[in-house]
């Protein structure tokens, strides 16, 4: 391993941020869970014009594999009761067409990933900031990338939110893209490592690695994820720990720091 070198690079992304008050709604019914999130407030209003931001994430799911992921409320809802949980929060949010321009900040990386939202008319056109990037890969393709996880015992089909970065078009990228996800355990019921892969236009493979707790799981780590990922990467790879920084702390969680793998 080499030292870190420390590289500025300002996130621009204060201007964003903004209190909302969040209402999360659980429903089961023919198999399925679903989990119903809107946002709400005054400052949503003032700076979007728009009364509300929601978004569904639907998983097939057992009743028992129901009763172990949420072990206090499986049975009010399969009786068809909804859950629901009501609460303030401060986020950053930008729109389609604001993304921010890390192609033109050093070292040229994305910071974070971003969960998609619609308004009231079913548009997707805002982006909440969601997880930091922590791992970059140099010199391979992300057929290598993933082959080492695969060899390692991670599955490549995983249940799973979905996250995206911006990889811009005027150079070569797709916009908005969706990153490939795989993990230690396709469904995460008993906690799991967890990674998702993008390759940016200028042909490096970025990837957002986190540990999950137990169901219902929640990220207590980043750095944790970061490390157990580079820790598969022997010759030909040449690991970098904590190589460049991406200023995405999170306290206690993420360092700000991504490694870098070579090849």
């Amino acid at each position: 391993m080499q030292t870190r070198r420390k590289i500025l690079g300002k996130s621009g992304q204060k201007k964003h941020s903004l209190r909302v008050l969040v209402v999360e709604e659980l429903t089961y019914k023919n198999g399925e869970l679903v989990k119903q999130v809107e946002y709400t407030g005054n400052e949503l209003n003032t700076k979007f014009g728009v009364r509300k931001l929601s978004r569904i994430e639907k998983t097939k799911v057992d009743r028992k594999t129901l009763e172990k992921l949420y072990p206090l409320k499986a049975q009010a809802l399969i009786a068809g009761k909804v859950i629901r949980k009501v609460y303030p929060k401060t986020t950053v949010i930008t729109t389609s067409d604001d993304p921010f321009p890390w192609w033109e900040c050093y070292p040229y990386l994305p910071r974070w990933t971003w969960k998609v939202w619609y308004d009231e008319f079913s548009i997707p056109y805002y982006y909440e900031k969601a997880d930091p990037v922590n791992l970059v890969w140099e010199g391979g393709t992300k057929s290598e990338v993933k082959r080492v996880l695969d060899n390692a015992g991670w599955y490549d089909w995983v249940v799973a939110s979905d996250q995206y970065i911006y990889d811009p078009p005027q150079y070569g990228g797709g916009g908005w893209e969706e990153g490939d996800d795989m993990a230690t355990s396709w469904h995460g019921i008993w906690g799991r490592y967890h990674i998702r892969l993008w390759v940016i236009y200028n042909g490096k493979i970025i990837g957002s690695a986190h540990h999950d707790t137990s169901a219902p799981h929640e990220v207590d780590t980043f750095e944790g994820g970061e490390d157990e990922v580079a820790s598969y990467y022997g010759s030909p790879w040449f690991v970098n720990e904590d190589w460049v920084y991406l200023d995405n702390k999170i306290s206690g969680k993420n360092d700000g720091y991504a490694t870098v793998i070579w090849k």
